[in-house]
């Protein structure tokens, strides 16, 4: 079948179009929470951080703020090791960038109308309009800086997504239906090439992982590359030995096949 990732605005009707599809199709439906919890789980890692490198721009004063694409990874891995299990329904913020080259997965952008929007926050929340207004436009602003400063684009641009359904424009069933039809079709199916590129990604995330969450590793900033077990590690390490540790490390990592260790030496500015 597929996976499927739906990005979304808050009060967008986003969460009940991910559950209802996920129902429909007998998916698991897993939240940004959801998500996040389970990575923290999943890597003995600490919560907070990874809250963090989900949402929360980056603060000048963070020690390090600069590792947050090392903790977004585990965030990543803990969900493709998910996709590896089953196909999901995933629905929440940046759900396009948790995995970026794999062919069989159908990443939908759902937004709405400011009227819907604020409607369903006074609902949902209490209070007034203005106050909803005042959520919505924090939480908007909170997440388009996240994007810029991560990946150095807008996260609603529409070329990310295969699907973008505007709520109150259609209806959250209509939505629904459009993205039932398409699975059922088989557009999203796995291939073999797209199984390929999924356990690629899949191990270099988990190499990356494994580097980011080792205490003679951790300092360094690395990422990691993979194709049919063949796995190539780029960054910055601070001394040859490191060096030569960012291989043992990432040799042991069940799948590696040989590791090419293009990591140079020197000093880590921090930005």
């Amino acid at each position: 079948m597929a996976i499927i990732t739906i990005s979304r605005t808050v009060f967008s009707g986003g969460e009940q179009v991910a559950q209802d599809v996920a129902s429909e199709l007998g998916y698991p439906c897993l939240s940004r929470k959801e998500l996040i919890h389970g990575a923290a789980e999943d890597f003995d890692f600490e919560e907070t951080k990874l809250v963090e490198a989900m949402a929360e721009p980056p603060k000048l004063w963070q020690r390090d703020r600069d590792k947050r694409e090392a903790h977004f990874n585990l965030i990543r891995a803990a969900f493709l090791k998910r996709c590896d299990e089953q196909d999901l329904v995933y629905h929440g913020f940046s759900g396009q960038e948790l995995i970026r080259q794999v062919p069989h997965v159908l990443r939908i952008l759902v937004i709405a109308d400011e009227a819907y929007r604020v409607e369903t926050a006074m609902t949902q929340l209490g209070g007034d309009r203005e106050q909803a207004m005042a959520h919505i436009k924090a939480s908007d602003k909170k997440f388009d800086k996240w994007t810029r400063h991560m990946y150095g684009f807008e996260w609603r641009d529409p070329s990310l997504y295969d699907l973008v359904f505007n709520i109150g424009r259609v209806s959250v069933e209509s939505a629904e239906e459009v993205i039932l039809r398409i699975i059922a079709r088989g557009d999203f199916n796995p291939t073999d090439a797209s199984r390929q590129k999924f356990a690629d990604e899949l191990l270099a995330s988990l190499v990356w992982s494994t580097l980011t969450r080792n205490e003679e590793t951790s300092g360094s900033y690395l990422e990691a590359t993979a194709l049919k077990g063949y796995v190539t590690i780029t960054g910055t390490a601070r001394s040859e030995r490191i060096l030569n540790a960012i291989t043992d490390v990432a040799e042991n990592v069940e799948g590696v096949i040989e590791v090419e260790n293009e990591v140079s030496i020197g000093t880590i500015w921090r930005t």
